[in-house]
């Protein structure tokens, strides 16, 4: 899909993170796949380190960090009752976890799941600012680790939206400075 972000996305969080998925092929992103939802198979997955065996949320760096608004936008909808899962479980019945759909004004979408329990400190309909704090990364929904998923899409249902490329306008990868990029699984991303 040939797509130019319209939207001037920064990276849903401060301070480096690692690309847990990312980019347009399988190899790269697990949500690339055929049988992946259509409003998702550009995704990203964004993690941190952990410690000890990984046995506790405790135990990941991501658990609890700050999440913040990839771009200016209008809250839309709201999840925010979904509660944490500890590591290797996965609530299915509610995939997304805690959520928050974002309408950036032209047609495209913020998707960001899996929020702590309890921690979303946006309402529907407030105007946000990018890089406002939006919540805390939790472990909700039908996630392996603690992590922040976030995608673009051309609706704001989640079941009828399709995906769209997100390219980040500019942001750090692996110390370099990249423009207009989508990151891939593995790199050390940041914002500018």
């Amino acid at each position: 899909m040939d797509y130019k972000t319209k939207t001037a996305l920064i990276l849903p969080f401060n301070g480096v993170w690692i690309v847990g998925n990312g980019g347009r092929d399988p190899l790269t992103n697990n949500h690339n796949r055929p049988d992946a939802a259509q409003n998702q198979i550009f995704a990203y997955d964004f993690k941190k380190g952990k410690k000890d065996d990984g046995k506790k949320l405790e135990d990941y760096e991501a658990f609890g960090g700050q999440v913040i608004s990839p771009a200016d936008g209008v809250v839309l909808q709201v999840i925010n009752g979904a509660f944490d899962v500890s590591p290797g479980e996965r609530d299915r019945s509610v995939g997304v976890g805690n959520a928050i759909v974002l309408d950036h004004q032209n047609g495209e979408y913020s998707l960001i799941c899996h929020f702590k329990y309890n921690s979303i400190r946006v309402k529907v309909g407030k105007k946000i600012k990018q890089g406002e704090v939006i919540g805390l990364c939790g472990n909700t929904g039908n996630t392996s680790e603690p992590h922040i998923h976030f995608n673009l899409q051309d609706d704001q249902l989640m079941y009828k939206a399709r995906a769209l490329p997100a390219q980040f306008t500019k942001i750090i990868v692996d110390g370099e400075i990249q423009t207009n990029c989508e990151p891939i699984r593995g790199q050390l991303v940041s914002n500018t």
